[in-house]
């Protein structure tokens, strides 16, 4: 069957995002627009995730566990998990710059309650890049149970395509933005499993586009979907 997510979507804990993008916002608005999934992905940084599997039981809506690992190549990979427990087990391995946030010149790092109230706020600067390869990243998601997918490989900025010149077979997966043509959809579909994300760090930039086949409706079943890849 086929089934609508939007697996890459950034709460306020990432300096980028505006303050409305609260865990419980963003899934209350994942099941306003009829989600089947869907992911907080925080730039090096996974606090936000409990408390948006817990409003996706409220909503009933599919929460995955994942993150965006910005690497010591400047190269954003989407890295998604069955449980908390996988992501937690992975991120513990990834070593994150513990430079300090100057909030004045990136933006407020914030962590909200289930009532949206701030309740803490990043001292770490989560746009540093991890000193860490792409290419460990894969590895170390994969041996969690998890999957890493170049991250908007059809944008400029931190994407593995322009950075690396190419995507290696390693990866089965990549994702494209909602803003991708339809000849880079047609060309990435013919080799890779795509993903089609917003991206988004505005509740109004969030997508309904992506649609993806899948025996059950089930957080295993797309990760283990996305460890496998395969074009059309």
């Amino acid at each position: 069957m086929k089934y609508r997510y939007d697996l890459h979507i950034h709460s306020a804990l990432s300096p980028c995002a505006e303050e409305e993008m609260t865990p419980v916002t963003v899934v209350g608005q994942a099941a306003l627009s009829g989600l089947d999934f869907v992911a907080i992905a925080d730039h090096n940084a996974i606090g936000h995730v409990p408390l948006a599997l817990r409003a996706g039981e409220e909503f009933g809506v599919a929460v995955v566990p994942a993150v965006e690992v910005q690497t010591r190549e400047d190269i954003h990979l989407l890295c998604l998990f069955r449980t908390y427990g996988d992501l937690e087990k992975f991120f513990a391995r990834i070593p994150v710059s513990e430079r300090r946030n100057r909030a004045d010149l990136f933006g407020e790092q914030l962590y909200f309650d289930e009532d949206d109230n701030i309740v803490g706020r990043e001292e770490r600067m989560l746009l540093d890049s991890a000193a860490i390869t792409c290419e460990e990243v894969r590895r170390l998601a994969f041996e969690a149970g998890g999957a890493a997918v170049p991250a908007h490989i059809d944008r400029d900025a931190n994407s593995m395509l322009k950075i690396l010149g190419g995507v290696p077979e390693e990866y089965p997966a990549v994702e494209l933005s909602s803003r991708a043509s339809a000849e880079e959809l047609a060309f990435w579909r013919e080799r890779r499993l795509v993903l089609v994300d917003s991206d988004a760090h505005t509740l109004d930039a969030m997508s309904d586009v992506g649609v993806i086949d899948l025996p059950e409706r089930t957080v295993d079943a797309l990760v283990e979907r996305l460890r496998r890849g395969g074009g059309i």
